[in-house]
């Protein structure tokens, strides 16, 4: 079966110009980065399709348009892959080495395709980039590798892993091959070529698949999560909660309750008790320990689960975040108001057949150190006595 490249590379360059913007029309909805990184990889895109056109015309045209030009413009669109994969995946853009690299390459090729043509030390070059742009696209990606790591992420190492395979072909044929260039149907031109021709279906489809396991991922997030606080909320708190009970290890509860805050709310308006709350949620996270567990159990009540925790530690941590709150005066409305907190406090017992009556107990101890006059600590397991 005899390949015709020079027509594989317009197939290339139509379907590239064609998926552009069908992606970016299907995909205007999105929002924050992932928009960002979508129009990227439109332009990415067209600049594929602006490339491939070039490079079919070797041979019709001047090799200033068909190498210096359509390397530049396919050089520019990987810089740009990588920049669009990079900002989807949240880390650093490195904008500068993308441009550095790519300017270094693209004058090894202009110098060797034009001042002292040079078919093999180009295609090195050029492979020499590629390697440089897949090493800063897979060290992101590397965490998929790992057990239950993103599946979408894994989509993408492949597509990545198939177009280094393709380029160590072309290498490898160009260390045996007398004869090569970029249009000559041998075995490694084809498999470049037509995965070169195929790699935008597949790099887009792994991109919209990280982009929608991402948004699920977010959703999920935000529905734990206490829009006022940045805590979790109750649901979170109740998944949490009977996670750590049923582990079987000791276990704290500490219900926390702002003191006075409905005359906060009256004086001061509802935004003002928001900013309050608040900013009691991350004074109490600041002085917690890795794997403890902290949420807005409702209104002004927070619920604090410690796992691994005795009934002295609990008590002594409980009085830190009390005292730390103390010193907490917030200035609200020019006026500087003082915050403080009651917190009740229960561990696990034998007694206790689930989580709900281990956060009760805790409660009740809460009511009890209002009931005895605010900003105080009260232990549930020192009442049943």
């Amino acid at each position: 079966m005899r390949f015709d490249l020079a027509t594989l590379s317009l197939l290339g360059a139509l379907q590239a110009l064609l998926l552009a913007p069908l992606l970016l029309v299907a995909t205007r909805a999105y929002t924050g980065r992932a928009r960002t990184s979508l129009r990227i990889w439109g332009t990415v895109l067209l600049l594929q399709s602006l490339g491939w056109l070039l490079a079919a015309l070797r041979g019709q045209v001047s090799d200033w348009w068909s190498i210096v030009l359509a390397n530049g413009v396919l050089i520019v669109s990987y810089a740009e892959t990588a920049r669009a994969l990079r900002l989807l995946l949240g880390v650093p853009q490195r904008r500068a080495w993308l441009a550095a690299i790519g300017l270094a390459a693209w004058l090894g090729i202009a110098w060797f395709g034009i001042v002292q043509p040079d078919y093999r030390t180009r295609v090195c070059i050029a492979a020499a980039l590629v390697g440089c742009y897949l090493a800063m696209l897979l060290w992101p990606l590397r965490h998929a590798l790992r057990s239950g790591g993103s599946t979408a992420q894994r989509v993408m190492l492949l597509v990545l892993a198939g177009a280094a395979v393709a380029w160590c072909l072309r290498l490898r044929e160009l260390a045996t091959v007398p004869q090569v260039g970029l249009l000559l149907a041998t075995p490694a031109n084809v498999v470049n070529m037509v995965y070169g021709t195929l790699e935008p279906v597949f790099a887009s489809l792994g991109f919209l698949l990280m982009y929608n396991e991402a948004a699920q991922a977010e959703l999920r997030r935000l529905a734990r999560t206490d829009p006022l606080t940045g805590m979790l909320n109750r649901l979170a708190l109740d998944e949490e909660g009977q996670r750590l009970f049923g582990g079987g290890d000791a276990l704290a509860a500490l219900m926390l309750d702002a003191d006075h805050f409905k005359a906060i709310n009256d004086r001061f308006g509802h935004a003002v008790g928001d900013h309050v709350l608040a900013a009691l949620a991350n004074g109490i996270a600041a002085l917690l320990r890795p794997g403890d567990v902290l949420g807005r159990a409702g209104g002004e009540e927070f619920l604090l689960l410690l796992p691994r925790s005795d009934l002295a530690s609990a008590i002594a941590l409980a009085e830190v975040l009390r005292a730390h709150v103390a010193t907490m005066s917030l200035e609200l409305d020019r006026q500087v108001q003082p915050i403080t907190v009651s917190i009740g406090v229960a561990v696990r017992t034998p007694d206790d057949r689930d989580m709900a009556g281990l956060v009760r107990r805790a409660d009740r101890a809460l009511y009890q150190a209002k009931h005895a006059g605010r900003n105080r600590v009260v232990a549930a397991d020192a009442l049943v006595a």
